[in-house]
């Protein structure tokens, strides 16, 4: 079916989230994982699996960001016009729209985006795993009121999404740098403190090479914090150790039966 995206314009209107039936809220313990997220929000089965890891990308990104977060809402604009979307999240009086795009973005989903961009409190957030060229977005679309966010792993950006990621885990994969960082999630630390259980040539250096990689702050002098963007980069990594160790220990044990 051919969707035709309409030039029609009018005064903007607000988006609101339908309550009946009751939207299927998202919680944060419900993106720790993929396996958890995929079994309480499963698709049918027609659905390729990439739309669903789509999903729990969009709803962890929303939920980090302090949404309400829902899967599959529907909406209404003040008009009642509805429509339907992968995902949204609602923050004082804001509401983002999100959209899966397994391809290509058809008409279909313009035609959403549109009437997103139309309202004066909605933004519309595409995921794609291809991305979205500036130029493919249609005439009549805000695009202000647009974000796009490619995965990562598809395509020409395997590579560099690659790089960045192991030299993250590089960093990590070191005792005395965990050592280090490991303490921060508590609080933060003097310098004078690493120096009391590390030798003080390698805190040099490794604070140096911490704090170039973004991972480290100081917002005194002599004190050192993580940044947010490191306190939730050790907490995955943490948090995957944790869960291959748990599936190594399972295995074992399923061994020795």
């Amino acid at each position: 079916m051919n969707v035709t995206i309409s030039n029609r314009k009018g005064p903007k209107m607000n988006l609101e989230l339908v309550r009946r039936p009751a939207p299927k809220r998202v919680t944060p313990q419900s993106v720790l994982d993929y396996e958890t997220f995929a079994r309480r929000y499963p698709e049918p089965q027609d659905i390729r699996g990439l739309k669903l890891f789509e999903k729990f990308v969009i709803a962890s990104k929303l939920i980090r960001e302090g949404y309400d977060t829902y899967i599959d809402p529907s909406l209404k604009l003040g008009d009642n016009t509805t429509l339907k979307a992968d995902a949204g999240g609602i923050k004082e009086n804001e509401i983002l729209v999100a959209f899966c795009s397994t391809s290509e973005p058809d008409e279909k989903l313009w035609n959403s985006v549109r009437q997103v961009s139309q309202s004066e409190n909605g933004r519309a957030l595409i995921v794609s795993a291809q991305g979205v060229e500036d130029d493919s977005i249609p005439r009549g679309i805000d695009r202000s009121k647009i974000e796009v966010e490619a995965l990562g792993w598809f395509d020409d950006t395997l590579e560099e999404a690659l790089r960045q990621t192991l030299r993250t885990i590089e960093l990590m994969v070191n005792e005395t740098r965990m050592r280090m960082l490991a303490p921060l999630l508590r609080k933060s630390s003097m310098k004078k403190e690493f120096r009391a259980r590390i030798n003080p040539k390698l805190v040099y250096h490794n604070i140096a090479e911490l704090s170039k990689a973004g991972i480290l702050d100081e917002p005194s002098q002599g004190t050192y914090e993580l940044s947010r963007m490191g306190e939730t980069v050790l907490a995955e990594f943490l948090m995957f150790l944790e869960r291959t160790r748990r599936t190594l220990d399972d295995q074992k044990h399923e061994e020795v039966n």
